[in-house]
């Protein structure tokens, strides 16, 4: 693991202010960082201690170490320190840093995640005396997970205990189960107390996929005869299983009256069963069951009753327990009971008819067609039911689930699947494209990884980018430009996420739509750092991203590569220290094989990389695409904002950047708020202000609101460039800025100081003619200077040879 500057671990920890705790801990374990170890353990500590010796500590069970710096330090992120461990499955360390926690500051230095944490890994590897122990101290425990661990602890199957005690706990969790006295492994002798049977007209179908079936497929039939709504067909599709499967098809097919079997040609995958299943199906109503899981005998009646008794509804779906083949329900920092996807019922008819099949991969699909779904009838037109748990998902030792989902992480593949579905629903929810898929997978509107395709190849490309995509500040809001530039030229282009830990996020977060819909769109792929990448030059357009990288591999090799330093390292008064030059540039050699040679972003920027060795003699040159954003201007109001894109990064840049604002109390203010989720930002808006939140309003027409456009970053920032403010420019506002910035933007926009600004706005306000020239002269500015052709050019360049791409 590199080294960390403690000041630069202290401006992340400043930056990321309270979300730290939560956010931090989740992305962690979203990409598996080594590196935020010591970004949790600097916030935790301060100057009184180090990630080492806190391990060391715990590991020797040292509560003295602890105790002499309680009252200096910060228990509770200790605590999260463990919790990330635990997440990231170091479980002795977890287990004596949360011990330690306990010890020397108290149950309650612990919150109700951390507390349920670690009683789970206890169970896992401590045992069930110790975990009993940890319930009785831990009373913020949450009842959900109480619950599973209460239930597994009693669990007969496991040791020698009796089985009511356990019964009784688990039909807290699922009303009604039984296990029954045959053989087999505790799943597949499951069953329920049996309800009494509903007679109605509506059929069901229940389609179960199944390839290689064991004795599970016929424990999942049973369910579904099982079901107290009587009128149901079971349809099996088999998807092409060999001979010697065949006696267990036969066996399940003669479960009962109402099985239909049906058999695939080829293997083709689970979706591509289901979709047969569909066509195959009779009944009204249809819904879904796993080869391997149990429902619950109501869960069919308590789907489709709502279904019947609102005809405006289209589908419904609910929860399920996830338990091993023993019945153990405990899996370390994840929810056991769950959504369901393949629980989805739905009207069978109407659905196909608008929004047609499931896509045609080997996996991931079902979430994508609930989606699908809600996108093309509303979302209100599907509903969850608010219910226990309506079957058992069986995590067996080698189930996908297990192997690809886990707590905040997901396969990079499902991720970069999720994203670009997500975006193309929100195309089709705005009715900009229909929603039928074909049963044969064609016309997918959005790219699908090759993992979930079910192939493996490797690729080749001109140019890689690098940078956090999922927010749009200058640099994305650049990049976008420059990637439409260089495909547009014939070059094979692809994306790479790496996360900023500026950009600190509990929830996982999709790519922002500019950037998805050129994915898309098939303008650039998306790659991940664990496929097998060949690329002649990768660009690293934020530096920052590469700061956290320790503990990453990848299997992206590069010919040549390139740093953008798109940002200065640290601020001129030594503040908002974002990324050291040599652990990136260390980073970029180890993960793609080449030592970078560093751009610079603009002028600005330049000067504080002057003890970085590689150092281009250019810089980048600027990218703006002008077509569309050309409007013709005329004064006589004075409506001025600005675009604070680039001040979420550091606490007091939102206050310094609007205080130019505050000195025009009579002028129409409006601001559009940093690229974030709502919330999360602190912006000190005037009260007579217009504030627009990212995602309600774009750029384009924000900017097309104003007569002119504020650009007074904090003095201490080395940048020169602003995307914002040149796209003002662009559009035609009279464009306001420092005069140490007339170097880089010249006609483009007009030059005082924060003081002169009223009078320099009034002026132009009052003279008509005079705004108008200006206009005039920074949309030509902009369109002579910032050509994408130019940007082209430069890469092309840097390209050592282009790769034969087939």
């Amino acid at each position: 693991m590199p080294h960390q500057p403690s000041g630069l671990l202290d401006d992340h920890v400043t930056a990321a202010g309270s979300r730290l705790r939560l956010a931090l801990t989740a992305t962690a374990a979203r990409n598996r960082s080594i590196d935020a170890r010591a970004l949790l353990a600097r916030a935790a500590l301060g100057e009184h201690g180090t990630l080492e010796e806190l391990l060391a500590a715990a590991r020797a069970g040292d509560r003295r170490w602890l105790r002499r710096r309680r009252r200096r330090i910060d228990p509770g992120l200790v605590a999260a320190l463990a919790h990330t461990l635990g997440l990231q499955e170091e479980h002795e360390d977890a287990l004596a840093l949360f011990e330690l926690t306990r010890r020397a500051c108290g149950a309650r230095a612990l919150s109700p995640a951390n507390q349920a944490l670690h009683a789970q890994v206890a169970l896992a590897v401590e045992g069930p005396a110790r975990t009993r122990k940890l319930m009785r101290r831990y009373l913020r425990m949450g009842e959900p997970v109480r619950a599973g661990l209460r239930a597994d602890l009693l669990n007969p199957f496991t040791g020698p205990r009796p089985l009511g005690p356990w019964l009784g706990a688990m039909r807290a969790l699922v009303p009604g189960l039984l296990v029954d006295e045959s053989d087999g492994v505790p799943f597949d002798r499951l069953t329920a107390v049996a309800p009494e049977k509903v007679e109605d007209s509506h059929r069901v179908s229940v389609i179960v996929t199944s390839y290689r079936p064991d004795r599970g497929l016929l424990t999942a039939v049973r369910s579904i005869l099982a079901q107290s709504w009587t009128n149901t067909e079971v349809i099996i599709v088999d998807d092409a299983s060999p001979p010697e499967f065949e006696p267990v098809l036969r066996e399940a097919v003669a479960l009962g009256e109402r099985i239909k079997l049906i058999r695939l040609p080829e293997n083709s995958g689970t979706y591509a069963a289901r979709n047969a299943g569909l066509d195959a199906a009779g009944g009204e109503f249809a819904t879904f069951q796993d080869s391997d899981d149990w429902s619950h005998p109501r869960r069919v009646e308590r789907q489709v009753r709502p279904l019947i008794d609102d005809r405006r509804l289209v589908a419904t779906t609910s929860d399920g327990l996830a338990v091993t083949d023993q019945l153990l329900c405990t899996r370390p920092g994840v929810r056991s009971s769950r959504f369901n996807p393949s629980s989805l019922l739905l009207r069978r008819t109407t659905v196909l008819r608008t929004a047609g099949y499931f896509d045609r991969l080997r996996k991931a699909a079902d979430s994508e067609y609930i989606g699908r779904i809600q996108a093309a009838f509303g979302a209100g037109r599907v509903r969850h039911l608010d219910s226990p748990p309506l079957a058992l998902i069986r995590l067996s030792a080698g189930s996908l689930s297990r192997a690809e989902i886990r707590a905040h992480w997901m396969h990079p593949a499902r991720t970069a699947y999720m994203s670009a579905y997500q975006r193309h629903h929100q195309v089709i929810a705005a009715r900009q494209a229909g929603a039928y898929r074909p049963a044969d997978g064609s016309d997918r509107a959005f790219p699908a990884p090759d993992h979930l395709l079910g192939t493996v190849r490797d690729r080749a490309y001109d140019v890689v980018m690098v940078a956090d995509w999922r927010f749009l500040e200058s640099t994305q809001r650049t990049a976008v430009d420059e990637l439409r530039a260089l495909g547009a030229a014939g070059l094979r282009v692809a994306v790479l996420q790496l996360e900023s830990y500026r950009a600190l996020q509990v929830r996982r977060v999709p790519l922002a739509g500019p950037v998805q819909d050129l994915v898309n769109a098939g303008v650039v792929d998306r790659v991940a750092l664990e496929d097998r990448v060949e690329a002649a030059l990768l660009v690293v357009r934020q530096a920052a991203v590469m700061q956290f990288t320790g503990g990453f591999s990848s299997g992206v090799r590069a010919t040549r590569t390139v740093v953008v330093a798109d940002r200065a390292p640290v601020r001129s008064d030594g503040t908002d220290h974002r990324y050291e030059p040599a652990t990136c540039a260390d980073a970029v050699r180890r993960l793609f094989g080449a030592s970078p040679v560093w751009l610079p972003g603009d002028a600005g920027v330049r000067e504080s990389l002057h003890t970085v060795g590689n150092l281009d003699p250019d810089d980048l040159p600027v990218t703006l695409a002008t077509t569309g954003w050309v409007a013709d201007r005329t004064a006589g109001t004075a409506v001025v904002g600005t675009d604070l894109c680039d001040a979420a990064n550091w606490p007091p840049d939102a206050a310094d950047s609007l205080a130019v604002c505050r000195r025009l109390p009579e002028a129409d203010v409006r601001v559009r708020l940093p690229d974030r989720p709502a919330g999360s930002c602190d912006v000190p808006t005037g009260p007579t202000w217009l504030a627009y939140q990212a995602g309600d309003l774009e750029p384009r027409p924000f900017l097309h609101q104003l007569d002119f456009y504020l650009h007074f970053p904090p003095r201490e920032s080395a940048e020169w460039y602003s995307r914002p403010a040149l796209e003002a420019a662009a559009t035609g506002c009279v464009v306001v800025m420092p005069p140490r910035y007339r170097p880089f933007y010249a006609e483009a926009a007009v030059y005082c100081t924060r003081s002169e600004t009223p009078a320099l706005i009034e002026r132009y306000r009052a003279d008509p003619a005079l705004f108008a020239q200006q206009s005039r002269r920074a949309r030509l500015a902009v369109a002579a200077a910032h050509d994408p052709a130019r940007f082209v050019e430069r890469i092309t360049s840097l390209l050592p040879t282009l790769l034969t791409i087939p």
